[in-house]
């Protein structure tokens, strides 16, 4: 693909059935001053929601909507949309974001005066108003150890919570960050996760290469959303889970840690099963449901 536009940062995000989400932030950019040559870039998955039509109504104007013909999946959408514009920076972002001008001109202002940084992130908050996590390298124990996992990202979060400047941190969530392109090959994303996992994939990839990440702790945007809830979601997550780990630790360790992940799911399937007995609770019934249907064995 021959790229259409060449700007300072390309703003990219993969639409499926979110219109209303890719309705606000169209609505943002196009008031949103910003002191640099930018463009957003939307993927449309093969929505069913309007989004196709109310994108080819919008296009123009730095706006570039690329339609694609089935779901592609995150990576590979993501890599559509970073091939269609020339930029020196990309955003890659979620849809259901709530942006500010200040977090986008302190990441532009930062990467023009740290020529080391290949990758950045304000700080990302959910809707409650609670730090989002970081990713943490080497992983493998941290694989085996979830309760350490969590740990560890807490650690961080308070590492953040108290920095002043720029913090180097060893890998970002996906839902929104920014990337030096020349230091990445195209594409960016392994386009063997449908979804789940690209992110952390690749930040494991840019770890191993030693690109430095930073997260900018002055200023932050809103994650409205969420993990999936429905049991299809989870099983993709288990699916893609287990390519990231055979990717980056080898078979043996998938092999261990599938049959770990395999008796957790079990034990909370008999957690909430026993407590929907005893507990007439709305939350824990739907809990014992998701369960329930996770750990049904695929057709």
């Amino acid at each position: 693909m021959v790229p259409i536009m060449a700007v300072d940062i390309a703003f990219i995000a993969v639409n499926y059935n979110t219109r209303a989400l890719v309705e606000e932030l169209i609505r943002f950019f196009a008031t949103c001053e910003l002191p640099f040559r930018h463009c957003l870039v939307v993927v449309d998955n093969s929505s069913t929601d309007g989004s196709r039509e109310m994108l080819e109504q919008a296009q123009g104007d730095g706006l570039v909507y690329i339609q694609a013909n089935e779901n592609l999946g995150y990576g590979r959408g993501m890599n559509r949309g970073m091939a269609a514009v020339a930029s020196r920076y990309a955003c890659v972002m979620n849809t259901d974001l709530i942006l500010n001008r200040e977090a986008l001109v302190a990441l532009w202002e930062f990467f023009e005066s740290r020529p080391e940084a290949g990758v950045a992130s304000p700080v990302i908050l959910g809707s409650d108003g609670r730090m989002q996590g970081f990713l943490s390298f080497p992983g493998l124990l941290l694989l085996y150890a979830p309760t350490l996992s969590k740990i560890k990202s807490k650690l961080w979060k308070l590492r953040v919570a108290k920095a002043r400047v720029p913090l180097r941190v060893p890998g970002v969530l996906g839902a929104f960050f920014m990337i030096r392109r020349s230091c990445f090959a195209a594409p960016l994303f392994d386009e063997d996760f449908f979804f789940y996992y690209e992110d952390t994939e690749l930040a494991h990839r840019y770890w191993e290469q030693g690109v430095p990440c930073y997260v900018l702790p002055q200023v932050s945007i809103i994650h409205t959303g969420g993990q999936s809830t429905s049991a299809a979601g989870g099983k993709l997550f288990q699916q893609s889970r287990r390519i990231y780990i055979e990717k980056c630790y080898g078979a043996p360790h998938t092999a261990w840690l599938a049959t770990l992940d395999r008796a957790r799911l079990r034990m909370k399937y008999y957690k909430y099963r026993i407590l929907s007995c005893f507990v007439k609770s709305g939350k824990i019934q739907r809990k014992y449901e998701y369960y329930a249907r996770l750990v049904q064995p695929d057709d």
